[in-house]
């Protein structure tokens, strides 16, 4: 339920790792045997301490950076839970009290169960019920998400027009295919399992709200089967981050085509303020033409399960605790953790990811040194610098391009820690507790409320493409923004294995240093070479120089393809931006640290000690089908093996398990 940056789609933005995690530089590793780091450089850095690891009970991976976002998360459960036992010593309109008084809805179980699902989505539910054809389902969608952010059939809110990004444009969709595409279109054993799984989350929620099992289970084949049968049609992982696949502009007018034409045109102009010659943006036509194609009256009853389904698993770890416990049950499973979540710590994740600003703000406010801004930025300058030099003394890039892309290093933005200035449009947002009467779904739906209120009254306003909205400054990652043109480093990622003030120049290049590489490349990899020094969805290229990138994009998936991890092989093409951003942010700072005269050693193996992960089989499998990062081992050794420099200094030679022959060895930035 972790809010997305409302001005931000989700193609414009480029993630340093999917729920990346820390631990403390303080950790020292024993030297490792310059013969084992010539056979495989992960492994050698990084086996003893892997070896120790435990994954916790409720986990499904952990790893050195674990640490720190642990230590984080028990700043926040402190802070959140003292706001919660004492809330009377805080004005109402506090961030202190408002996340206090959600976290006391969140843990009281009692008014969980007596809610439910809360009398709003029981009314919505009643209305899809009684509709009496698919133009009132889809009526009812709309109004759903118009008034709560509630989206199934069809979903509408405002974007940045990432080809002006000083425009908002309407973006619309539909109901998105659960799990992953692969989970349905896959014919091997895991992949049919997670489809039983899906299926029996489906009907242990339908039956927790008044199913017999045998109704329940008929509903769920049903679903699980029209799944099935459209998961052809959705898009794949690396799509996502494709402008040229998700920026899709049509009418508003041509929308009812897409849903069999029963969408009501004017119901959907007149929730989102929109006129039918307005454009607007279908990020997935074929997925949503699919989707559409099964709007039809023989379908009404199918299409009410579908709605109905949609809430229940949108809403089950907001609503009672039977749902909620059957929700954890899937992701358990799903993920192979031992346990599910603790009450209270799944009472904490959901409280910070509904008032994300608010965390944020306390975070920053209550638990960071601000002293580290100026070294980071500062080293991000010289890396910066570094970029810039490496693009002027390219060989393959004319003059024509070159200019255009040092542009887009002279003008990036760079957002460390938090904003000077947090977002106010949440300010207004009530809080109830439970002694008031305040239930969690209500206050859901209540904050839910206001953010989409703001997107729709906002289409107008100036847009903020470098904005802090929505980026967790608690949560350990970092991401470069296509349609601003600028990286995030928010201050979760500033210590630990990635910065730490006692720790040598050459380990924190090899921490965040690395990391500031990668975002800095992302401006760069196949999907961030699109945007312009604005932001802009726009081609500065030459055809001759865009077609040689593309070139060299291609030897980039072809060398990850060679690789493979925990026995599953690396799809070069789903990792290929990630896998860009790598060789680029770590070719910057092994420069920067040649010229600093730094020990590249160092450099290297912090850089390897960032990636040190254990997980269960069934995360490292749904990270294969899913994720667009590669693994840690691969992280590592994919990278370094590319690295001349990486040759020189451990004297790797042909036979070497390091060793790749210098003609594959990728590189572009």
């Amino acid at each position: 339920m972790r809010q997305k940056k409302r001005w931000l789609s989700f193609l414009t933005a480029a993630a340093l790792a999917v729920g990346l995690l820390v631990n403390p530089a303080a950790v020292q590793a024993a030297p490792a045997d310059q013969g084992a780091l010539r056979q495989d450089f992960y492994e050698a850095v990084n086996g003893d301490d892997i070896a120790a690891m435990e994954i916790p009970a409720d986990a499904s991976s952990t790893g050195r950076f674990d640490v720190v976002q642990e230590q984080i998360q028990d700043q926040m459960e402190a802070l959140i839970t003292g706001y919660a036992q004492d809330l009377s010593a805080y004005d109402k309109n506090s961030d202190e009290y408002k996340l206090g008084a959600l976290y006391q809805c969140a843990v009281d179980t009692a008014t969980r169960d007596a809610y439910g699902l809360g009398s709003t989505v029981e009314n919505i539910i009643a209305r899809i019920e009684t509709a009496a054809d698919v133009e009132e389902l889809l009526t009812i969608s709309l109004e759903a998400c118009r008034e709560y952010d509630l989206g199934s059939l069809v979903s509408a809110s405002y974007m940045i027009d990432i080809k002006n990004v000083e425009e908002a444009l309407l973006a619309v969709g539909t109901i998105s295919i659960p799990i992953y595409k692969a989970y349905w279109t896959g014919t091997d054993q895991t992949s049919a399992e997670a489809r039983q799984v899906y299926r029996k989350l489906l009907s242990e929620l339908y039956q927790i709200h008044g199913k017999s099992a045998s109704e329940a289970d008929a509903i769920a084949a049903r679903l699980g089967n029209l799944f099935t049968a459209l998961a052809p049609a959705a898009s794949n992982p690396e799509d996502y981050y494709n402008p040229d696949k998700m920026y899709n502009i049509y009418q508003v007018s041509d929308l009812p085509e897409f849903f069999g034409g029963k969408l009501p045109l004017e119901t959907l102009c007149s929730l989102f303020d929109a006129e039918p010659d307005d454009r607007v943006i279908v990020m997935e036509p074929a997925w949503m033409m699919a989707v559409g194609s099964v709007m039809t009256e023989e379908n009404l009853s199918l299409l009410k399960e579908l709605m109905i389904g949609e809430l229940y698993t949108a809403l089950a770890s907001a609503i009672d605790t039977q749902s909620l416990d059957a929700h954890q049950s899937y992701e358990q499973v799903l993920n192979g953790t031992e346990e599910k979540m603790s009450l209270e710590k799944s009472a904490l994740s959901e409280t910070i990811s509904m008032l994300n600003n608010f965390a944020s703000r306390i975070y920053v406010e209550k638990c960071f040194d601000p002293s580290i801004r100026a070294d980071v930025e500062a080293m991000t300058e010289e890396i910066l610098d570094v970029y810039r030099e490496r693009i002027l003394n390219l060989t393959w890039m004319q003059e024509e391009t070159r200019r255009e892309a040092v542009k887009k290093i002279d003008t990036m933005g760079v957002n460390v820690v938090g904003p000077d200035e947090w977002p106010e449009y949440m300010d207004c947002i009530q809080i109830v507790p439970p002694a008031e009467g305040g239930s969690l779904i209500d206050n859901y739906l209540n904050i839910r409320s206001v953010i989409i209120e703001d997107n729709i009254a906002g289409k107008d306003r100036p847009t903020e493409p470098d904005s802090w909205e929505g980026t967790a400054t608690y949560e350990v990652n970092a991401f470069y923004n296509s349609s601003g043109n600028c990286i995030y480093l928010p201050a979760a990622i500033l210590q630990g294995e990635f910065y730490d003030s006692d720790a040598s120049e050459a380990q924190n290049l090899g921490g965040i240093g690395a990391v500031i590489g990668h975002e800095i490349s992302h401006a760069f990899d196949n999907s961030g070479a699109l945007y312009d020094e604005k932001g802009n969805y726009s081609n500065w290229w030459t055809e001759e120089d865009f077609a040689v990138f593309d070139q060299l994009s291609q030897k980039v998936v072809d060398y990850y393809n060679g690789y493979e991890a925990y026995g599953l092989p690396v799809n070069g093409a789903q990792t290929l931006g990630e896998n860009i951003a790598d060789l680029g942010g770590v070719s910057a700072v092994t420069q920067l640290a040649r010229q600093k005269g730094l020990d590249l050693s160092e450099v290297y193996e912090q850089y390897a000690r960032i990636w040190a992960q254990k997980s269960t089989p069934e995360y490292q499998y749904l990270a294969a089908m899913a994720d667009v990062h590669a693994p840690g081992p691969v992280r590592v050794n994919a990278v370094l093996s590319a690295m001349p420099e990486f040759y020189e200094i451990y004297g790797v030679v042909p036979g070497d398990g390091m060793y790749q022959a210098p003609e594959n060895r990728p590189a572009i930035w």
